[in-house]
């Protein structure tokens, strides 16, 4: 089928097919001109003018039909069975929605439903998982999934691909994101995992287009999926340099709750993970713990040994922290006095914005204060 002239779906697909425009660009224009068909027709003057898009950018979008294989894309998604599915649709996910920068399109293979985000886990970690590493990553994938949760990863080779599989065995639900398009799959090794995934647990998803390969820039814009399709994060294994403590600090600034299992104190793949346990992750040494932590029920029984981290142990954490650190109370007290943004709670604390923001972060890592925005924070109720 040719396009004439384009639906406002289309122009969405059409907009996104352009080099360099990504959901941020997208928004600002929608945010402008209310609807993306009107994007794609007015002229290269008026587009300049918005936040965000050069001269450059304004000119390929005034001349998107020589500057896009559109009708190819679509011809190909049709052909693969790809999904299409764009920020105006009614059935696009709720959690994605709420981001600052959601996704203008997804492409997906399979099927994903709102309903895999009600208790979604992403499960992340390293590339180059120990065999301790895959074997807990592959063992909290399948007892999460068993417990009805959702598991959400990068389709990566290492922890990811331990996680996906553990949601299988359970015969769960698991979604993959990745940081390529869909017919440019990678990593190539993992297509069957992909494939089993499409056909029988969830989806393998995409904002990308179909054929774009990944790039060192595709893989944060894939983590931020990961993190925003979650409502917890946990790290099974990581070294201090590692995407998966990116994602995990994503979570953070979107309010979910970060969870580190912690691994032998000798190997550099554990230094991520106890990174994150002193910056205040909460620390998961069974599936418990998480289930616990996050209200999903099975509650663990103390006769067993198993501690109980529900409401009331939240709040014993938040006391000690503030108990024992006076520069983090202070910085509480400045915001629950009003102070609620950076530029704020500097004159307000003493403290500069290099000082203030790894603590900020600790305690958002921690659930004691989540974001607002514009780059205001609160402290979380109860």
């Amino acid at each position: 089928m040719m396009i004439s002239m384009p639906s406002p779906r289309e122009a969405l697909v059409i907009l996104n097919l352009i080099p360099g425009m990504g959901p941020i660009r997208i928004r600002s224009l929608l945010n402008h001109f209310g609807s993306p068909e009107i994007v794609l027709h007015s002229p290269k003057e008026f587009l300049r003018q918005i936040p965000y898009i050069s001269d450059r950018l304004a000119e390929a979008i005034a001349s998107w039909r020589e500057c896009t294989a559109f009708q190819a894309e679509f011809d190909l998604a049709s052909r693969l069975g790809v999904h299409i599915t764009t920020l105006i649709d009614d059935d696009y996910p709720d959690i994605l929605r709420s981001l600052r920068t959601p996704p203008a399109v997804l492409y997906s293979l399979g099927a994903w439903r709102q309903s895999d985000a009600y208790k979604a886990v992403a499960l992340v970690g390293t590339r180059q998982a120990t065999a301790y590493g895959s074997t807990i990553a592959r063992q909290f994938g399948r007892e999460l999934a068993e417990a009805g949760c959702t598991i959400i990863s990068g389709l990566a080779l290492g922890i990811d691909t331990a996680g996906h599989w553990g949601a299988l065995d359970a015969g769960g639900r698991t979604l993959a994101i990745l940081g390529s398009g869909l017919n440019a799959l990678f990593p190539a090794e993992n297509r069957a995992l992909a494939e089993r995934i499409a056909e029988e647990a969830g989806a393998v998803i995409s904002e990308f287009p179909l054929n774009l390969r990944p790039s060192k820039n595709t893989f944060p814009c894939r983590n931020r999926l990961v993190a925003g399709w979650s409502q917890a994060i946990l790290v099974a294994e990581a070294p201090h340099r590692s995407g998966a403590l990116h994602t995990a600090r994503l979570g953070a600034e979107l309010g979910r709750s970060v969870f580190a299992i912690p691994g032998p104190i000798n190997r550099p793949s554990s230094e991520g993970c106890h990174e994150l346990l002193r910056d205040g992750a909460i620390l998961a040494a069974s599936t418990v713990h998480i289930l616990n932590d996050m209200n999903w029920g099975t509650r663990g029984n103390p006769a067993q040994g198993q501690l109980n981290f529900g409401q009331e142990g939240r709040l014993s954490r938040r006391e000690e922290v503030l108990s024992t650190d006076p520069t983090d109370r202070m910085i509480i007290e400045s915001i629950l006095l009003g102070h609620s943004s950076i530029d704020q709670l500097c004159p307000a604390t003493g403290l500069s914005a290099m000082e203030l923001a790894p603590r900020l972060a600790r305690l958002q890592i921690s659930r004691i204060i989540v974001p607002l925005p514009g780059g205001r924070f609160k402290v979380q109720a109860g």
